[in-house]
């Protein structure tokens, strides 16, 4: 399976870890056989631990002790945090820079959401709905915007075409050189963060206050933020439901996601752990 013995695993949440996205309820969006293999590599002194976009939310802190995870990585990065909810490590993107973003942003007529919270902002308070998880949002024209401060993530998307959306990922790599941009959601968003705000090097600084090679560290994922893994660990492992381009990256891919895909994986993995 692998040359190495894991020794740590992180995850992504939405498309990899969270494999019943239907639920209404969001503690039901996670299956017990997932919640189980985590808790059961955590409680076996093997680390699981969560890395998303989201933020260090009610929902991430309660799943992060729910499967006794001692950390928790949020907004790619942006925030790490011990099991408690305190902050160990952030990166943020200074206030100017947002400001010049959101110029960018609003002359390509994008939405955007500051900080994973539930405001969507746009040209108009009316924007048409492009992906189920928006609904939940409240949604505000630009106008109505808060005052600018330092953001750890802007998740932005508007654009009916995927090609259009790397356009804009690529204009906004030309002009902001201090920033790293995936591309998310099917290819229909993208998360902004600053440059040191990767999975990847989060996952880093986490081995590193564990006493742990990442060279050990197995990480599962499904989207561009995921890729970043790839050169500060020892294996990325991409989900069947990724996109092409981004399984042509990893060093495995495995089951889909639905259905508690990471805990089918974990239990192949069983005899190398």
């Amino acid at each position: 399976m692998f040359a190495f013995k894991p020794k740590i695993f992180f995850s992504d949440l939405d498309g990899t870890f969270l494999d019943n996205p239907k639920a209404k309820n969001e503690k039901e969006k996670v299956s017990h056989e997932n919640i189980e293999a985590a808790r059961a590599l955590n409680d076996a002194g093997i680390p699981f631990i969560l890395a998303t976009g989201r933020s260090n939310s009610d929902f991430v802190l309660w799943l992060t002790n729910e499967i006794h995870a001692p950390y928790a990585i949020c907004q790619n990065g942006g925030i790490i945090v011990d099991k408690n909810n305190n902050v160990l490590k952030k990166e943020e993107m200074r206030k100017d820079t947002v400001m010049r973003v959101v110029d960018v942003l609003k002359k390509e007529r994008m939405c955007f959401i500051f900080n994973s919270s539930n405001k969507i902002y746009g040209p108009s308070g009316k924007m048409k709905i492009m992906r189920n998880w928006i609904k939940k949002l409240e949604r505000y024209n630009y106008d109505n915007m808060p005052q600018f401060s330092d953001s750890t993530k802007i998740l932005t998307f508007g654009k009916l075409m995927r090609k259009n959306i790397i356009k804009v990922k690529d204009e906004l790599k030309a002009n902001f050189i201090n920033l790293a941009f995936h591309i998310v959601s099917r290819g229909y968003a993208i998360e902004i963060n600053d440059i040191n705000a990767t999975k990847g090097k989060a996952e880093q600084f986490i081995c590193k206050i564990m006493n742990i090679d990442p060279s050990f560290a197995v990480h599962f994922g499904d989207s561009g933020n995921d890729t970043t893994t790839i050169p500060y660990i020892g294996a990325f492992i991409a989900m069947k439901n990724s996109q092409k381009n981004i399984k042509k990256q990893a060093a495995l891919v495995t089951y889909g996601f639905k259905k508690s895909g990471v805990a089918k994986a974990l239990k192949q993995f069983k005899n190398t752990i």
